[in-house]
Formats: C-alpha cells, sequence, structure tokens
C-alpha cells in the first residue's frame, strides 16, 4: 500500500469512562470496551496499514483521504451503537515519510486541538419523560438480565461487556490457573473476611519518561516496536505477579488471616484482578494487603523486561487501601495522585530508578491527597508521613528495601504494647518522644535505624519520622513476607 494519508484515533479521558462506577464488574466491563473498540484496528488489511497502537489511541496508514474519512465514520458510528459514552477524538492529515518525525508531530497537534475545541456527542440523548440511571445518570433505556433492573445503554454495555471480559481473562491465562484458580468480579471477595473490617488496594502504576522516549522514534517500524515491546512487557510482569499469587496461594491466604478459601464455581478465587493492563499504565486491585506487596513485585519485574530502545523500564506506583464499602471511584483517584506525587519526587530528586506512593485510609476520604497529606503533621509541625520510597537495590535513606528490613526488624523485636505506645507518642510533644527513647534504651531496646540519621535517638530528624509508615506497613504487608525478608531484590 503506498500510504499517504494518516489517521490518530484517541480516547479521551479513559480513566474517567472507566472508573466512573462504584461497582468493580462495571469497571471492568467499560476497561475491556475500550480494548475492544482497537480490535478492529490490530491487523494491517486492504483499508489501512497500522502505524501503531496502545496507551489508548491508534495510528492507522491510508492511500486516500476519502477512504480515511469513510473509516473515521463507520468507527464512530459503531461506539455509539457499541460502546456509548467513550469519548474519542481524531485527527487526519497527510503524512510525509521523509519528514516522519514532523508530520507526527503536526497530526498530535492536531489532535490537541480538536479535544479542545469540542466533546463529541457520545450517547443518545435522553428522552422527555424517563427515569434516571441510578448506575449512569443518563436516561433508563434498556432491561439488563444480570441485575434485574432498566439501566442506560452505556450501563448495559459495560455490565454485558464484563462478562465477555471475565471469559476472556480466564481464557488468557488458563496455563496459569490451572482450571484450580478463579478471578473474581466482585469486591467483597478481593477485600477480606466478610463480617470483618476489611479493606482493597487500588493499585496504579504508570512507567516512566515514556512520552520522550516515544517522541524519540524516528520510523514507524521503531514506533511500533517499542510499543510492542513496553506492552509486552506489562503483560510479562503481571503474569509474573499472577504465578506468584497461584505458586503461594497457601501462604498469602493464610497470611490474609481466611481458614476456608473464598471459591466461585469451586475454584479457588484469586486476591488479585486486573482492571487496566496495556502499555505502561496499569491499574489493578486487590486485597488491602497485598497492594504494596504486588506493587513491588511488579515493578521490579516490569524494570527487568526487555524493550526495543534499549533503555532499562522505570514506574511509579501509587496504592490506596481503602475500605471495601468506600466509593471505588474516590479510590481511583487517591492511587491516581499518589502515583503522580511519587513521580513528581522523583522528578525533584533527579532519579532515574522506580518510586512508590502509599495511602492507608482506615475510615473515609475527603479532600485532594495534598489536603489529606496535611493532617499528617502533630502539634509541633512535625510531619508523620515519610513517603515515598525508591525501589532500588541500594541502601539509599527513602529506599524501599531499607524501609522493609526496618519494618521487620520493628514487628520481631518491639513489643506490641511499645508499638501501639510509638504511634502515639508520634503525635504528642518532643518531651514525650525524648521519654520514650529513654524508656527504650533504659530496657535496652533499640528501634530501628536509618544511616547518617538519628530517628532511633529522637524520634524525628529534619521535622519528619519513618516510624509511622513502618507501623502502618506492617498491618498491610504479608506476614510471611516480613517474617522472610533478609533485604535486596
Amino acid at each position: 500500500m503506498n500510504a499517504r494519508y494518516a489517521v490518530l484515533l484517541d480516547t479521551v479521558s479513559i480513566q474517567k469512562y472507566i472508573f466512573q462506577s462504584n461497582q468493580l464488574k462495571e469497571n471492568l466491563g467499560a476497561s475491556f470496551l475500550v480494548e475492544e473498540i482497537y480490535q478492529n484496528c490490530s491487523q494491517d488489511n486492504e483499508i489501512f496499514k497500522v502505524g501503531y497502537i496502545g496507551g489508548g489511541n491508534a495510528l492507522l496508514l491510508f492511500a486516500e483521504e476519502a477512504t480515511a474519512k469513510k473509516f473515521i465514520q463507520d468507527w464512530t458510528r459503531s461506539l455509539l451503537i457499541d460502546a456509548p459514552g467513550i469519548v474519542t477524538a481524531v485527527a487526519l492529515g497527510e503524512f510525509d515519510f521523509n519528514h516522519f518525525c514532523d508530520s507526527k508531530e503536526k497530526l498530535f497537534q492536531q489532535l490537541r486541538e480538536h479535544k479542545s475545541m469540542y466533546v463529541p456527542e457520545t450517547v443518545i440523548p435522553r428522552h422527555g419523560i424517563t427515569a434516571e440511571c441510578s448506575h449512569s445518570g443518563y436516561s433508563m433505556d434498556i432491561w439488563n438480565e444480570q441485575i434485574k433492573e432498566y439501566v442506560s445503554a452505556g450501563s448495559h454495555a459495560k455490565l454485558e461487556a464484563a462478562e465477555r471480559s471475565q471469559k476472556a481473562i480466564h481464557q488468557k491465562y488458563k496455563a496459569i490457573l490451572k482450571d484450580e484458580f478463579c478471578f473474581t468480579n466482585e469486591l467483597e471477595k478481593l477485600g477480606g473476611i466478610s463480617g470483618k473490617d476489611s479493606h482493597i488496594a487500588i493499585v496504579h502504576i504508570d512507567g516512566n519518561d515514556m512520552a520522550e522516549r516515544f517522541n524519540a522514534m524516528d520510523s514507524f517500524e521503531k514506533l511500533r516496536a517499542l510499543s510492542k515491546t513496553v506492552n509486552d512487557a506489562a503483560e510479562n510482569a503481571f503474569r509474573d505477579v499472577l504465578t506468584h499469587s497461584v505458586n503461594r496461594y497457601d501462604d498469602i491466604m493464610q497470611s490474609l488471616g481466611f481458614d476456608q478459601y473464598p471459591k466461585d464455581d469451586n475454584k479457588k478465587v484469586l486476591p488479585l484482578r486486573p482492571i487496566v493492563l496495556g502499555g505502561d499504565d496499569i491499574t489493578f486491585v486487590c486485597d488491602g494487603k497485598l497492594g504494596i506487596y504486588f506493587s513491588k513485585r511488579f515493578i521490579e519485574s516490569f524494570e527487568k523486561q526487555p524493550v526495543s530502545d534499549k533503555q532499562k523500564l522505570t514506574a511509579c506506583a501509587g496504592v490506596a487501601i481503602i475500605k471495601t464499602k468506600y466509593p471505588f471511584y474516590r479510590g481511583y483517584e487517591l492511587a491516581d495522585a499518589l502515583c503522580g506525587n511519587a513521580k513528581q519526587k522523583r522528578r525533584k530528586n533527579g532519579d532515574s530508578c522506580s518510586y512508590l506512593d502509599f495511602h492507608i485510609s482506615m475510615s473515609g476520604l475527603a479532600g485532594t491527597l495534598e489536603e489529606i497529606r496535611k493532617k499528617y503533621v502533630n502539634a509541633y509541625q512535625q510531619n508523620l508521613i515519610y513517603r515515598p520510597y525508591k525501589l532500588t537495590d541500594q541502601w539509599d535513606e527513602y529506599g524501599f528495601d531499607l524501609f522493609l528490613k526496618n519494618t521487620a526488624f520493628l514487628r520481631k523485636e518491639i513489643p506490641n504494647t511499645k508499638i501501639h505506645e510509638l504511634r502515639q507518642v508520634l503525635t504528642l510533644s518532643e518531651e514525650a518522644a525524648k521519654q520514650f527513647v529513654q524508656e527504650m534504651t533504659h530496657r535496652e531496646r533499640e528501634l530501628p535505624k536509618i544511616p547518617g540519621r538519628n530517628y532511633h535517638e529522637k524520634l524525628f530528624d529534619n521535622n519528619t519520622t519513618p516510624y509511622l509508615d513502618m507501623i502502618e506497613l506492617m498491618e498491610f504487608y504479608p506476614d510471611f513476607e516480613l517474617n522472610e525478608y533478609k533485604g535486596g531484590k
């Protein structure tokens, strides 16, 4: 094909579309719909060639402008029927392969302009006299057999897609699941034991410096290769986490407090469910005690994967640990903000490694991450939050391995009564902190140390402390992993 025209397709506000519901099933269905809208574009054919697909967008090449316009019309029309509510933007222009980077930049500039100019109508307008769908707020149009109620066309499409998603994911990971394990689409089966205070972890992971790496590609071949290898890297990293979950299922579930394992159709339910797994943008949900643990394992595996531009992959993670009944979308927003905070700290420090930030909510959440973090300051304006942490094999002051080593030490060497007392003392006066350390010294007990700092002598140094982070992690990290922890990757 003598391609002369390029069409750039983009999914706008993809996170809002996927996570706008508080029902995990609808979120899974929405994510699956986003995958499906590009399936028909994933292979070269007589009409177009694929430039690349990834990150919620696609670049397609056409020989004739009229053919490209016809494709756009057909594609956007099909979205109204099959995936109502998905907002897309499109750019179309001539493409000069001899000036690849300039042509690509012009196309993306056109896309940015189109996004800012208008928002297309993506759902059929509501009728004059109709009830409002409780799931979406749109007109209640269609009877959904799964939940036995009328819903909007958008919610109906998501619920139906959720069923396809369940079948597809079990088929995709059939070799790992071994007909013994299964995924669930119910949050209640992910977040602890029924009848007890239960938490889920919403994890958002985003690759570092990926925009710059993609922009550096000066041909379609290089662009496609990088897109594919980054997708493969995320897929392989998740397979590693999944395989680990299956291989150590008994240890994991016992550390969560299960005597009898939850089951669906006589298969053991995994405490993990991916929601978005494409390119360098990953979101999954799991039991609250596993979010930080799985994030660390995912990123460490992600970093080891080869990619076409030969540069090491790194990523930042945000882990929001919230009550199972808490609004899911609010939890996702927090995870996204935590990931952003980790990226900001990485940029500020000029680091090239991965970072991780987390927040544990024992009740509700209100306000932005910045507003939430302001509450973690004691009466003497000393910060109780030490995070985010670096995922590095160096024993850095903010290295996550050192943090785990010290948490394991605190758990093993300090009695629970003293740990509870330490948590309270951190919020009190400098004198209370001094008395606590003196008492610990008198009893010949020493707090975990950080090289170059005096936290173990006065709890605070440079107006911050790592000990609240350690205390919180003790409750939200698998017991068997802390007990076995020796340090290092």
